[in-house]
């Protein structure tokens, strides 16, 4: 007989990140913007494409960013002169005013509210001089690339055109590769005027003159707007130009204000919306040419795996932090992950389309898909999903799919890969079985309750696989009997722990009491020296991996959901990615130091702070049934 060659231990694991390589971010639906320099240069801008199946991004070059603000004053140009103070109006649309400038003091915006497909960013300049000023001011950039986006950045050659657009009065960026892909149209109010080629046959700039009295302030506004050709794009800014600045501005407020959220550690606050809105509009996004409702890792291409689907981004971390944000978005992202991911459900990662991007079975992303229905359900009280065809035939697709990995001899089911999508050591992973066994039990609740009919009896299922799991996945560790990472189920065990699908979760998920003696030995191990991952005695103590050796944030979100210590404070101190969440942190200075830009885990860092922070009694009622029986 021949024996099969043992799976090789190939991890693909993410390139370290320069913490000084600071950014900011906005965006909405439509537009991300996710290189914001901190002189206010935006080094690139993108829009989702299904037909692309992934980004198409805009790009500057190296020293010469996509767009940036230009100042001069008495024919001086001071734009790369400025120091700039950042800041983030309702903890999503970042301004900034200048430190020093000369006799003029700079204040700016960049407002993209939801819902349109663009925005505006507007430079207010006020004198402070003794005497009338001449000042030229506006935006200025360098359009020197088209990319397509998935994971890394390819070039799309094709055509690439620049012109102003006289109708519009909008300066027209096209991408055409023999049809048109995507262009951007920019206007200016005051008019003023457009020079294209001026540095260079890639460069452009828009500006208005004037002069400034004594205290007086100018306000120069540019509309930014994105459609599938330049025709498109040019009305759009005309509709942004109708609609107005200030108008815009109150929109997005009252859109964000309207997801505002008190917790109970005020000092979480802004950390919290950060991360909420970060998840809401960079790990999901319309497509720019079917509109429909599109789920990634992240649209930022700094996060190393961006533009693509892994169905735990989506339904394990980023849609909790959705169900805070929009519940109506929350059901059509179901329906739409049931749509296009369904036939490869499971599988390591998709295009956004559905197609396989990259092979290897993934046991807890395929559990992922029950329990973010049931999540939806208790959350938000619409049962209505259930009669929705797709979602019916879906359940019993994914059930076909579990019952290929099953083990009769164990009672288990496989895993090709881990939760941070490596090669299992064994293939029988407690965690990933007890998602599963949680599947099975949402399933037996639909039974019971008559609204799904299937030939296995679930019930007994979940019992089954909830014995077998504390059969073979209990083993004698340093501080006692304790849940084993890995089993062969004969005997063999890995003892170990994994941030993006942790140990430390079975009881928020409802597999066992938290009062588990063997929940509480592993949560005990986990967090202490006898973990070769676990970070004592640094500024940021948490956990890391095989896959990334510095803790995780995710690990501090794991912290709080199984009513951890700890995992708030690392939330408040830790810098992150400017703010945002990332894969992991420095364990001295908690800068990001793999995994920048990660708004899918945003979404799950987001909801355990609220899981834990919140001040409501209705709030606690409603997540009781969220994390389980």
């Amino acid at each position: 007989m021949i024996e099969p060659d043992p799976v090789k231990q190939i991890l693909t694991t993410p390139p370290p990140v320069n913490p000084d390589h600071c950014f900011f971010l906005t965006g909405n639906e439509y537009i991300s913007l996710p290189e914001i320099g901190p002189g206010a240069e935006i080094n690139t801008l993108n829009v989702l494409h299904m037909a692309a199946r992934g980004l198409l991004e805009f790009s500057g070059k190296e020293g010469e960013p996509l767009l940036g603000p230009y100042l001069a004053l008495n024919g001086e140009d001071l734009s790369e002169k400025i120091a700039l103070n950042w800041r983030y109006e309702l903890d999503w649309l970042p301004g900034f005013e200048s430190t020093a400038a000369g006799p003029l003091a700079l204040k700016g915006e960049i407002v993209i509210p939801p819902g349109h497909r663009g925005g505006f960013l507007r430079l207010n300049i006020t004198s402070n001089a003794d005497s009338a000023v001449a000042i030229e001011a506006g935006w200025q950039g360098c359009w020197s690339k088209f990319n397509q986006v998935i994971f890394n950045r390819r070039e799309v050659k094709g055509e690439r055109t620049m012109a102003f657009d006289h109708w519009t009065k909008s300066l027209i960026l096209e991408a055409r590769s023999g049809l048109p892909l995507a262009a951007v149209a920019l206007s200016l109010e005051p008019e003023g005027s457009w020079q294209i080629g001026h540095a260079g046959t890639d460069s452009f700039r828009g500006s208005v003159k004037m002069d400034l009295a004594p205290g007086e302030t100018a306000s120069i506004t540019l509309y930014l707007a994105v459609n599938l050709e330049a025709d498109g794009a040019g009305t759009t800014a005309v509709d942004l130009r109708r609609r107005g600045a200030g108008n815009l501005l109150k929109e997005a407020v009252e859109w964000l204000q309207q997801r505002r959220y008190e917790l109970a550690d005020p000092a979480l606050v802004p950390v919290f919306h950060r991360n909420l809105y970060f998840n809401y509009f960079f790990a999901l996004g319309r497509a720019l040419d079917t509109e429909g409702l599109v789920p990634v890792t992240s649209r930022s291409p700094r996060y190393y795996v961006s533009a693509a689907f892994w169905s735990r981004d989506a339904l394990l971390w980023s849609f909790p932090g959705l169900l805070l944000t929009d519940q109506e978005a929350a059901r059509e992202l179901l329906l739409a992950v049931f749509s296009r991911h369904l036939e490869k459900a499971g599988e390591h990662a998709h295009y956004i389309d559905g197609i396989l991007l990259y092979p290897g079975f993934e046991l807890d992303q395929l559990a992922a898909y029950f329990l973010a229905l049931e999540q939806y359900e208790l959350f938000t009280g619409d049962r209505s999903l259930l009669d929705e065809e797709l979602i019916i035939r879906g359940l019993a697709i994914l059930v076909d799919k579990a019952q290929r990995h099953y083990d009769p001899s164990t009672g288990l089911y496989r895993t090709f890969l881990d939760p941070s999508d490596d090669p299992v050591q064994y293939p029988f992973l407690v965690y990933d079985n007890a998602l599963l066994q949680r599947g099975f039990t949402y399933l037996a609740r639909l039974q019971a309750e008559g609204r799904w009919g299937h030939h296995d009896i679930f019930a007994h299922k979940a019992e089954k696989l909830q014995q077998a799991i504390y059969r073979h996945g209990t083993v004698k560790g340093p501080q006692g009997v304790m849940f084993a990472w890995a089993v062969d189920g004969k005997g063999k065990f890995q003892l170990y722990d994994n941030p993006p699908g942790s140990l430390q979760l079975l009881a928020y998920y409802g597999f066992c009491s938290p009062d588990d003696l063997v929940f509480k030995n592993t949560v005990a191990w986990i967090r202490s020296a006898n973990n070769p991952y676990y970070h004592l005695g640094c500024a940021f103590e948490e956990s890391g991996s095989r896959h990334c050796g510095n803790p995780w944030p995710l690990a501090a979100a794991n912290d709080l959901l199984a009513y951890n210590t700890g995992g708030s404070e690392f939330i408040k101190n830790a810098p992150m990615d400017n703010g945002f969440c990332c894969e992991t942190v420095d364990p001295d200075t908690g800068l990001v130091s793999t995994g920048a830009a990660f708004a899918s885990a945003a979404g799950f860092l987001a909801y355990a702070l609220w899981f834990t922070g919140r001040k409501n009694d209705e709030a606690e009622e409603r997540v009781e049934g969220v994390v389980g029986e």
